[in-house]
């Protein structure tokens, strides 16, 4: 379908100015928790992966095959719970910036916090082996 100049409606013609955002339709505040979502969890979850990698060491004085059940789940969840925070992570910037996306967006961000969180708990209570 065109119109009378010849050319399709809604498509972006080199060197003119891309459509205004409909404020109806555009979360300006998206950007802000993605942000600072970001400049919070990328450090605690770099943090999280350095104690994340040193946790087997954990497994030194009984060796993996004679550990107790209890220190093996935790070895276990500690890194499926940063796997779960970096994916909220991600989830949160995925999120188009669209206004009935803001309260998923937030919670995801939250919930990234403190799956973070509980990394760091997890790891830094380790039980004996």
């Amino acid at each position: 379908m065109t119109n009378r100049t010849g050319t399709t409606p809604g498509l972006w013609l080199p060197g003119a100015l891309p459509p205004a955002r409909d404020p109806r339709t555009h979360d300006g505040k998206a950007v802000v928790v993605r942000i600072v979502a970001g400049v919070l969890l990328v450090p605690l979850l770099m943090i999280d992966m350095f104690f994340v990698g040193l946790s087997p060491m954990a497994t030194d004085s009984c060796g993996p095959d004679n550990c107790s059940d209890a220190l093996n789940q935790s070895l276990i969840a500690a890194p499926v719970f940063w796997l779960a925070a970096v994916v909220m992570l991600l989830v949160t910037w995925g999120l188009p910036a669209r206004p009935r996306f803001r309260a998923a967006r937030g919670w995801l961000a939250v919930a990234s916090g403190v799956s973070g969180l509980a990394t760091i708990a997890i790891l830094a209570n380790l039980p004996t082996g």
